[in-house]
């Protein structure tokens, strides 16, 4: 008797809770509207606003944004993780299925982390450029000050008319986004880059100079190429099985 009750409480104890506490890992909140904010953490107004500027865009091209914001993305590894899996919502995705056409912005409040994860049609459009300067331009000034509901509709808002501008569609009702443009310092300039090219134009002038002097009169130059080539610097009608295409940003604040 003492050995069956052993086997049933081993079973119980490296059976059972081993795979419900696995199961519980890789749960994450279904995303059923718009504006999901399992944190609690965006006011009314912000909430109603963002509702309807999302389902202003839903209408106009088709393509589905949605918020969420959680206390915390563990026990996954990082709000990457944690963003790819609630992307998926339980299998039928964001946007409409067979496009790929969802965008979701995550907010991970108590990790202080921001993700935008863009589904395979929307990667073109909002690119990871532009989605990390969403994130540092108009989400996280308004979530240093606990303006959680502004910071969204901020970064939502850029990211509408963005698509808005790509689709060649206007979204009615929906504000135009200010970029404020960063003004050129002294600071700023590549000095480094300058100085280089500036030496290399007086290198490249001097040896023209001798060159003239040496040739001049002999007829023409000749396996002259004439220059140097390219150089460059370096409820809401939105599921139904959209895939993430890893694509997006992250950022914190």
């Amino acid at each position: 008797m003492k050995l069956r009750t052993l086997v049933i409480v081993s079973f119980l104890a490296f059976g059972i809770w081993p795979s419900a506490f696995a199961q519980t890992q890789t749960q994450t909140p279904a995303l059923t509207q718009t504006v999901n904010d399992f944190a609690n953490v965006i006011d009314a107004s912000s909430r109603d606003e963002l509702d309807r500027r999302i389902r202003a865009l839903r209408e106009a091209t088709g393509d589905a944004l949605v918020v969420a914001t959680v206390p915390t993305y563990q026990p996954y590894g990082s709000i990457e993780e944690y963003s790819v899996k609630m992307f998926e919502n339980g299998g039928r995705g964001i946007g409409d299925k067979g496009k790929d056409n969802g965008l979701l912005i995550l907010v991970a409040v108590n990790d202080r982390k921001i993700k935008i994860e863009v589904g395979y049609d929307l990667e073109g459009i909002i690119p990871d450029g532009f989605a990390g300067q969403t994130i540092r331009e108009a989400i996280t000034p308004a979530f240093k000050r606990n303006a959680y509901g502004q910071g969204l509709l901020d970064g939502a808002t850029r990211i509408i008319n963005r698509i808005g501008e790509q689709r060649g569609v206007t979204i009615p009702n929906v504000p135009a986004t200010r970029v404020a443009r960063r003004p050129i310092t002294v600071s700023r300039l590549p000095w480094g880059t300058i100085v280089f090219w500036l030496l290399m134009l007086i290198i490249i002038s001097r040896r023209g100079r001798r060159r003239r002097s040496r040739y001049w009169g002999a007829g023409p130059w000749s396996n002259w190429t004439g220059g140097a080539g390219g150089f460059g610097g370096g409820g809401f009608g939105g599921f139904g099985g959209g895939r993430s295409g890893g694509g997006g940003a992250s950022g914190s604040w």
